[in-house]
Parts: structure tokens; C-alpha cells; sequence
């Protein structure tokens, strides 16, 4: 006998941005932020949002399930992605969807949904000495912001979320000394402000392909 089939819904069928930002000659920018309590309740969403809550099965997948109907299917969000074995810098990791192929032979690195994914995230979250998380991606046709998931623990302290769309700067989240997100007018003056370093391109994008962890990854 054929067991019932477990269905994954999208969660992107339920996620409304919580701020939009317009960007002078480049498309507008949406973050979408969900915030969780210890128990892994979503504690900053109405609706039907705001009664889910978010789990990591054994299949290691992160979905979101209605608190009041818990046999209801869930909602896919994300991935718990162990990463490369032995690895630290940026394992583990929550990643999309779209980092299974990011870091897979043959991305293109001209895709729209960007060469900045779940691992340089992580990598700059887990970076003590480094004090914002930049999510710019690189391509021939410019820089811009692409499609990503992030994250933190409860123990990380707060990094400001920047990156560069097009020619502007933005700063997206937990802006420093009581900033508001939006676009910072002049780079160089706001990292001086605040006693950081100037962004710099990294010298690859992805920083950290499947391919440099080969012997690692068919051990």
C-alpha cells in the first residue's frame, strides 16, 4: 500500500515584503522579514503568518505550519544545509532553493538572481571582525541585489545589512546607531561615520563553490 504523500506548499504564496525601497534607475528592492521566538513562533507577522510557526524536519527542511491546524501541510521556506564537512566558515547554513544550483558547476554568474548566496552570508554572520554582512552580487551587467535568504541566531549580535543595487548604496536592515533602512547617500562618509571598512569586491563570485570542495564533498 502507497503511503499518503507529503506536499510541500510555497511559502512565497503567504510572504508580503515588510519594506519596499525604490532605487533611482534600477528595480525597487523588497525584504521580507520574519522574526521567531525561542519556540520557533513567528512574532512580527499578522494574518495567518502571524499564527505559524516555523520547524526543521528530518529531512532537514524549514517549514512554517499553522499553529492552530498542525496536521495542516506545510509551508516550504528553506534549508538547513549542513554544508561542506568539517567546514566552519560558513556551516552551517539556512539556503534557498536557488543555492542548490548557485554553487553547483555551471551557475551562470550573469543570473539575475545573483552569485551572493546562503554560504557568504553565513560567512559574513559567523565573521566576528567583520561588521556588516554586504549581499552585493557582481555580474557583467553591474551590481545589484539579487534574490537571497539570510539569517541570524539569537546569540549574533545585530550586523547591518548593505549592499549595492545598481549605483546606489543601501543600507536594508539593522542599520547602525539608529539609522533607518534605506539608501546611504555616500558610502565612504557612512563607513567612516561609523568606524567601518569601505565594502570591497570579493574576488570571485560565488566565494565558495562546490568545486573548491571537491575532495571533501566525495569523501
Amino acid at each position: 500500500m502507497l503511503g499518503k504523500k507529503k506536499d510541500h506548499l510555497s511559502a512565497a504564496a503567504l510572504l508580503k515584503p515588510t519594506s519596499t525601497f525604490a532605487v533611482p534607475g534600477a528595480r525597487p528592492i523588497a525584504v521580507v522579514l520574519l522574526a521567531f521566538d525561542r519556540t520557533g513562533r513567528i512574532i512580527n507577522q499578522q494574518g495567518i503568518l502571524g499564527k505559524m510557526s516555523g520547524k526543521r524536519n528530518m529531512l532537514d527542511t524549514l517549514v512554517l505550519i499553522s499553529d492552530d491546524a498542525p496536521g495542516a501541510e506545510p509551508y516550504y521556506f528553506a534549508k538547513w544545509s549542513q554544508g561542506i564537512p568539517g567546514d566552519v566558515t560558513f556551516s552551517p547554513a539556512v539556503c534557498s532553493s536557488d543555492d542548490r544550483r548557485r554553487y553547483d558547476t555551471g551557475w551562470d554568474s550573469d543570473s539575475y538572481t545573483g552569485s551572493f548566496g546562503c554560504r557568504e552570508w553565513t560567512a559574513q554572520l559567523y565573521a566576528r571582525d567583520q561588521p556588516y554582512i554586504d549581499v552585493t552580487s557582481y555580474a557583467s551587467h553591474g551590481t545589484f541585489i539579487g534574490e537571497l535568504v539570510g539569517w541570524s541566531r539569537f546569540e549574533d549580535p545585530p550586523k547591518p545589512v548593505i549592499g549595492r543595487h545598481g549605483k546606489t548604496w543601501l543600507c536594508l536592515h539593522e542599520c547602525p546607531a539608529g539609522e533607518k533602512p534605506g539608501v546611504i547617500p555616500n558610502i565612504k562618509v557612512w563607513t567612516t561615520k561609523h568606524g567601518y571598512p569601505m565594502p570591497e569586491r570579493p574576488r570571485k563570485q560565488p566565494l565558495y563553490p562546490n568545486a573548491d570542495y571537491a575532495d571533501d564533498l566525495n569523501e
